[in-house]
């Protein structure tokens, strides 16, 4: 682990109390010198003091008082020091929760680290084994943790578009593949009609202000490198805001997607730069026809085919073991899944999938039926 600084900000002392405690001494060492200067005196004999002397003499004399009038001043100085500071760091528009929330003293933050390119090399394998009909994206996700850990920097996968059929689990492998590289994730739907806001924020003075997904994910884990998912992005429109400001989702991702601007990026709601550039950005399509050729040219494009039967037995078969499921819902599982084109006319789909192993998942969980001669009032007889 290393640690980059993601919040731009020049951080300076701004503890009211420690700033009053290093005033007050001050104060009292300074008086104290300069009554034991007033008890030396300065004739022929006081030639011979140096500097060393006149420090033990100063330690000797007892601390004096201060008072009202003192303590006013310190307090005055100390309120005059924090504000100049705080607009020097560029802070003094916030308010004392969103500073609280910001820490700028911790604009460091923890980056995650390849371990090593075998480790890169067990992660890609596992995914590829769970989800074999992802392998095109699986491989450039590969490729991107080999390279972070040759050239030493913080994991990230470049931004990656995965385009292909609904249900075939393009959101699923993003999900898994961020629990399988231990990063802090979250998750936008572009066709939601607020998106382009969800993700960018929304600056002071508007109704709905607030700062973005991605900054809300830096400051609630700290991790300078997390992943962010965005579903659908072929569905993104225009967003409105209640003044009737319009934004896009795919115009405010431009700058968060390029290196150069993502490094010095500026939250609209914080007012400061941050330093994007380290985030992995995940989007899934169905169609690329509706996405702005600005931003496709961000992005590495993968193309997935429809999954087949085969391929869903075996996921159902796969992750039914790992959830726990006897032999005999696995069995029942399969059976329905081979059953179903022919009941609902219509193929099935990975969310399929995970629906019946949830079904099944909930059905063994169920306690046996009660026997017929016990009542639920019986509990309560007394």
């Amino acid at each position: 682990m290393s640690k980059i600084k993601i919040i731009q900000v020049q951080v300076f002392d701004t503890d009211e109390r420690a700033m009053k405690k290093r005033l007050r001494e001050f104060l009292r060492d300074l008086r104290k010198r300069n009554l034991a200067k007033g008890l030396i005196g300065d004739d022929e004999h006081s030639a011979d003091f140096e500097d060393g002397d006149l420090d033990l003499f100063n330690a000797e004399l007892p601390d004096g008082g201060l008072t009202y009038k003192d303590e006013a001043v310190i307090a005055k100085r100390v309120r005059c020091l924090i504000s100049r500071r705080s607009r020097a760091e560029g802070t003094a528009h916030l308010s004392k929760e969103d500073l609280q929330r910001l820490s700028p003293k911790e604009a460091y933050m923890t980056a995650m680290m390849a371990p090593s390119e075998h480790w890169a090399d067990e992660v890609a394998a596992g995914l590829h084994e769970e989800m074999p009909w992802m392998g095109r994206a699986t491989e450039c996700a590969w490729h991107d943790l080999r390279r972070a850990k040759r050239r030493g920097t913080a994991i990230k996968i470049e931004p990656l578009l995965i385009n292909g059929p609904s249900g075939i689990g393009k959101s699923t492998w993003a999900r898994a593949m961020a629990n399988r590289l231990g990063l802090p994730m979250a998750q936008s739907d572009a066709g939601a009609g607020s998106a382009g806001f969800d993700v960018a924020g929304v600056e002071r003075g508007w109704g709905s202000a607030q700062p973005g997904r991605p900054v809300n994910l830096l400051l609630d884990h700290r991790i300078a490198n997390p992943i962010f998912i965005v579903d659908e992005i072929c569905k993104a429109g225009i967003a409105t805001s209640t003044k009737g400001r319009s934004f896009s989702l795919t115009e405010a991702m431009l700058g968060l997607m390029e290196p150069g601007t993502a490094r010095t990026w500026t939250c609209p709601y914080f007012r400061l730069a941050f330093d994007m550039s380290h985030i992995s950005w995940l989007f899934t399509a169905n169609n690329l026809d509706t996405v702005p050729e600005p931003f496709l040219s961000r992005c590495q494009i993968v193309e997935v085919q429809e999954i087949t039967s085969q391929q869903l037995h075996d996921f159902a078969v796969r992750r039914g073991t790992e959830m726990g499921l006897s032999q005999e819902a696995l069995e029942a599982v399969c059976e329905a899944l081979g059953r179903a084109p022919q009941v609902t006319g219509r193929r099935m789909s990975l969310r399929d999938v995970v629906r019946m192993l949830e079904r099944a998942e909930t059905l063994e969980g169920r306690p046996p039926r009660c026997s017929e001669d016990l009542t639920p009032a019986s509990h309560y007889d007394m």
